[in-house]
């Protein structure tokens, strides 16, 4: 078939050469701007950013969807710029040099979007905001792009530029196999050009702020283990817990039970359902057990249903733990509490029709916790007594559903935590349970607000909570604000401001074991990237102190539990797109580079074994056994060429087991490409070495 171009009117050939701003990647950064899956807007995937790197001044993309887990078959990517700042009336054309890695040219499309003062749709194929250009030829020598927005209606492009969005679709054509589809897409530069440069000159480029990300601290860098796609993706409102850690086979360890909701592509639709993942005693969780609820179109737990928050709790006194899920389907709406038996198998001790998950709290002081749910406005806790389920009304809020239940702030009795139906009221009530309910604080604002947080996180004995500093349509909660209340109001401090885009609800926990709980969620923005930011509590407020670690693919809730029965508490988290957890393990008891064990526990030979998780990305943990002290320990990791990588540890070590962690970088701190590497031990001239292997 003869390929074509054609363009509809807003491609031009250029004779220009003026250059208001240029981006052109010689610095060997993406100078702010960021990739991801195109036509995708709002949830995970909104964050989920394709792999690539800049050498040499080009910006290689990694498009295919088989390594960027596209949800279309075709390689689609969406370009989107750091906050450009400038009146978009000095521009009057977009130009793009690109290029695809492939062997013949492909037919596609493109598209250009953008956020101004007078247009706040963020992504855009409305053609009110975009234009179109339809049955582009990509071919694999560098070409030029030029859209131009001479005569652009002055309602659209006028006013404060926020941000472009340039939109590729590689290749629309039926691929007869996956090596036929495009994997890698280049861009040289990208420039804003326009009559504004003859008033005054050319324009530099914005300036970037970053966020730090890769700081160490308490917890060791994330090691990635697969379990399965979708995992913590599964449908409900914003917040909803979508995993728990437990101890689901009674052996003494944390397992995971999360739920899943996985899209394989536009053309094999959706699954969800429920998963457990079991734990090796060390951390490392794998898939023991998988359930699908039912595919989307079926008529029961659809695409617009499903699970939608859970929790985990010892309600009936045995010592096991059950799952608590909020479920609904298109006609119901259910909380159920599981029985998880010894083979795994669910038994469903009670349901409990139209109410939400609230929280669990010991109501009765006989030392177990009972489940508090919600209705429209009521606060009901149900109890088991010989054996039956009994539930009782214990306090109500007009306009409002309950949020938390616990003792805030420290005065060993239960507070509930109220929080408004949208649009029905603008407060939050935080009171104390008793015979009546007393409402001993009242935040009230202006519009609606969310919760994402409440505790004493100062010690004063007064409540403090979180929200959000403002929330976008399609790219959601952004910032974070701590609220306390004072003789005078209201007091708030802005803990991070709508520069950072936040991706999962906050995990409250005291973390570094010092009587103040801690806050950990997912964060981060497109320039700098997404991970785990750590905020210590204390008796003064954090200002963005504490511990960030970057984590590849795209996250959505964070737990904590002790994984490795060290004491400590670690972080996990459930990534749906690439299909598994991170795991941040906790030093707070332990040295900075290697785990000591009593002499009791020493192995009687010095020994390597094997690392873990084998394939891995990005980091991966070389484990090494010492039968005695050593004087001269040397761990370095080696390219399958010789040449060496990185030195992991150079020096003495007591006898014992050891743990060190590899973050996949070289001794420049550049991560080093897929495939595999050698690590090798030497111990008083005792050489031993293994293989491991780095996904892309």
């Amino acid at each position: 078939m003869m390929l074509k171009f054609a363009a509809v009117v807003g491609l031009v050939l250029w004779g220009g050469s003026a250059e208001a701003i240029k981006w052109d990647f010689d610095d060997g950064t993406r100078q702010g701007w960021s990739a991801k899956e195109d036509l995708v807007w709002g949830g995970t995937r909104e964050f989920h950013q394709f792999p690539g790197e800049v050498e040499d001044g080009v910006w290689r993309i990694e498009v295919d969807p088989a390594v960027t887990k596209g949800s279309y078959a075709e390689p689609r990517v969406e370009l989107i710029s750091s906050t450009i700042g400038y009146d978009s009336g000095l521009f009057d054309h977009v130009r793009i040099r690109c290029r695809t890695v492939h062997h013949r040219p492909t037919i596609g499309n493109f598209a250009l979007a953008w956020t101004s003062e007078h247009n706040a749709m963020p992504s855009g194929w409305d053609p009110a905001f975009a234009i179109l250009l339809r049955d582009i030829v990509y071919t694999t020598e560098w070409q030029e792009v030029v859209v131009s927005l001479v005569g652009r209606d002055e309602k659209i492009w006028e006013g404060l530029l926020k941000d472009i969005r340039l939109s590729f679709a590689l290749d629309l054509s039926e691929a007869e196999s996956a090596s036929d589809v495009v994997a890698w897409f280049e861009i040289d530069w990208i420039e804003l050009t326009g009559v504004g440069e003859l008033l005054q000159g050319e324009l530099p480029p914005p300036p970037v702020e970053y966020l730090r990300l890769d700081e160490a601290g308490l917890f060791a860098p994330p090691l990635f283990y697969p379990i399965a796609p979708g995992i913590g993706n599964g449908h409900g409102f914003a917040g909803a817990q979508k995993g728990v850690l437990t101890d689901l086979d009674g052996d003494g360890d944390l397992d995971l039970f999360a739920v899943w909701d996985y899209t394989q592509t536009k053309k094999w639709g959706i699954k969800a359902g429920w998963l457990m993942g079991l734990n090796d005693g060390h951390g490392v969780l794998e898939l023991r057990r998988i359930e699908e609820v039912a595919a989307a179109g079926t008529g029961e737990m659809t695409a617009f249903g499903g699970y939608l928050e859970i929790l985990g709790a010892d309600l009936t006194g045995d010592g096991q733990d059950e799952i608590v899920m909020l479920k609904s389907d298109p006609e119901r709406t259910v909380t159920e509490v599981w029985s998880i038996g010894p083979d795994l198998q669910v038994e469903v001790l009670v349901q409990i029709e139209d109410r939400g998950i609230t929280d669990v709290a010991d109501w009765d002081g006989d030392g177990r916790v009972e489940l508090f749910v919600e209705g429209s406005t009521a606060l009901e806790v149900w109890d088991v007594e010989q054996g039956g389920w009994t539930s009782s009304e214990v306090a109500a809020a007009p306009n409002h559903v309950s949020y938390r239940i616990g003792d805030l702030t420290g005065d060993g009795l239960l507070d509930a935590v109220w929080i408004p139906i949208v649009g029905q009221a603008n407060t939050w009530s935080v009171g104390t349970l008793g015979d009546e309910f007393q409402r001993n604080e009242v935040f009230e604002f202006e519009a609606w607000k969310p919760l994402l947080g409440v505790g004493d996180f100062d010690g004063d004995g007064q409540v403090d909570v979180l929200t959000e500093f403002t929330r976008d349509r399609f790219e959601g909660s952004k910032g974070l604000v701590w609220l306390s209340k004072s003789a005078s109001g209201v007091e708030s401090a802005v803990l991070y401001d709508d520069r950072l885009f936040r991706l999962s609800p906050v995990e409250m926990r005291d973390l570094n074991a010092d009587g103040v709980e801690d806050w950990v969620f997912i964060g981060g923005d497109r320039a700098s990237g997404f991970g785990v930011f750590v905020e210590w509590g204390g008796s003064v407020k954090p200002t963005q102190a504490g511990e960030r670690h970057r984590l590849s693919g795209s996250a959505t809730n964070v737990l904590s539990g002790d994984m490795d029965g060290d004491g400590d508490l670690d972080l996990v988290v459930l990534d749906p797109i690439l299909g598994g957890v991170h795991v941040l393990k906790s030093s707070l008891a332990e040295q900075p580079t290697a785990v000591l064990t009593p002499a009791a526990a020493r192995p009687a030979l010095h020994r390597l074994g094997d690392s873990y998780p084998n394939p891995f990305n990005p980091a991966v943990v070389l484990p090494l056994d010492l039968a005695t002290d050593a004087a001269g320990v040397s761990l370095t990791v080696y390219d399958v060429l010789g040449r060496r990588v990185q030195q992991v540890w150079d020096g003495p070590l007591e006898a014992g087991p050891h743990r060190f962690v590899w973050d996949g970088r070289d001794a420049a701190g550049k991560a080093v490409a897929a495939g595999v590497y050698i690590y090798q031990v030497e111990v008083d001239g005792r050489v031993e070495a293994k293989k491991t292997t780095k996904l892309p």
